[in-house]
């Protein structure tokens, strides 16, 4: 009987312990950002997509994860991007990892320096490890 209140009492003591969740979300993001590079169709030459370059390898903060989640929001709908798709986990982490830290952002304007997809993943995963080892 003493042997069941005791895991019980440590049961609820372990599970109120607060989760950093910022670092969870973070954690996934770069699961999800390392199967999406892999499976990264390669485009012919011409037909590559580009993204706005948001200089993440500067100047990496919340705001550069909000106008990353707006910049893949165009690949979204390109059907051999599934990875992409707003209902899939990179997009919903990348979301949640920006509402968890309030952040909100308008699309990035079309600027003059563009990069490629793969150009651009590796820029945010780098973002999203600087970002996890702050943690």
């Amino acid at each position: 009987m003493m042997k069941t209140i005791l895991l019980l009492a440590f049961a609820l003591f372990v599970s109120g312990a607060p989760v950093n969740e910022g670092k969870t979300l973070l954690g996934e993001l770069l699961r999800q950002l390392d199967g999406a590079m892999k499976n990264l169709p390669v485009e012919p030459e011409g037909k590559e997509i580009f993204l706005e370059d948001l200089k993440m390898d500067v100047s990496c903060s919340g705001l550069a994860f909000c106008q990353a989640e707006q910049e893949l929001k165009k690949v979204s709908g390109l059907s051999k991007y599934n990875h992409f798709r707003t209902d899939g986990t990179l997009m919903r982490d990348l979301h949640m990892y920006n509402v968890h830290n309030k952040t909100i952002c308008k699309p990035v304007a079309k600027g003059p320096v563009q990069i490629g997809l793969h150009d651009f993943l590796k820029s945010l995963k780098k973002c999203v490890q600087h970002a996890f080892s702050k943690k």
